[in-house]
């Protein structure tokens, strides 16, 4: 009599749970494979709508603009193939890097350049400095050594803002001799030391308000010093 009362109060209980909604058997929405589908069909690749852009206006410059006498046909295509580098880079199909190789292939299979022509400039020790300062800059980045640097940089000579200012004039000074490029000691080294620099005074580069305390103020001072 007890077995038969156990065997009605388990199938009773079975019962109940089939009519719950929470039960096992009801089937449950596959989340994990909905966001993995997603995940991988979503487009990731370039931007149609920059790129027709782009390609519309350099085609448009070499076929449809009348070339001038002087001009041979060689200059005016590198031209258009020029134009559509700039365009490609304000309106970005595509990043930076990608977009000037793809521009430069271009330039490779059209025969508009040779191939010493187009990497002529990667022997250019100014501009393989350049690209290294900038190596850095990203380093003092990622790796927070700029925030580090600005710390101790407020502690020695933030007492005032022109301290900051003459700070930054002696150090172009003494790195001027290693990194003779402007433009890879404004934006390779001062440039993450005036932002950390800046963001911990409270002068957020994108805030309308904050921008014009301490931050236009050493960015300006940077730049006269540059030129």
């Amino acid at each position: 009599m007890a077995q038969n009362m156990e065997v009605s109060q388990q199938h009773s209980s079975f019962v109940n749970n089939n009519n719950e909604p929470n039960s096992i058997n009801t089937p449950v929405l596959p989340t994990r494979l909905i966001s993995r589908f997603r995940t991988r069909f979503h487009w990731h690749g370039v931007k149609p709508i920059p790129l027709i852009f782009a390609l519309t206006t350099g085609l448009i410059l070499r076929f449809a603009v009348p070339k001038p006498d002087k001009v041979t046909t060689r200059a005016w295509t590198l031209l258009s193939i020029f134009l559509t580098t700039i365009t490609g880079l304000v309106y970005a199909p595509l990043p930076v890097g990608a977009w000037a190789f793809v521009c430069l292939t271009v330039t490779l299979i059209t025969k508009t350049l040779s191939f010493e022509e187009a990497f002529s400039a990667m022997t250019n020790e100014v501009i393989w400095l350049i690209v290294v300062a900038f190596f850095f800059s990203r380093g003092f980045i990622k790796t927070g050594l700029g925030d580090r640097v600005a710390t101790y940089f407020i502690k020695w000579m933030g007492r005032k803002t022109i301290g900051l200012a003459y700070g930054l004039v002696l150090s172009e000074a003494l790195v001027s001799p290693a990194i003779p490029s402007s433009t890879a000691r404004a934006g390779g080294v001062f440039g993450p030391v005036i932002k950390s620099v800046s963001v911990n005074n409270g002068s957020m580069p994108f805030d309308k308000k904050s921008a014009k305390k301490i931050g236009s103020y050493l960015s300006m001072s940077q730049l006269q010093v540059c030129t």
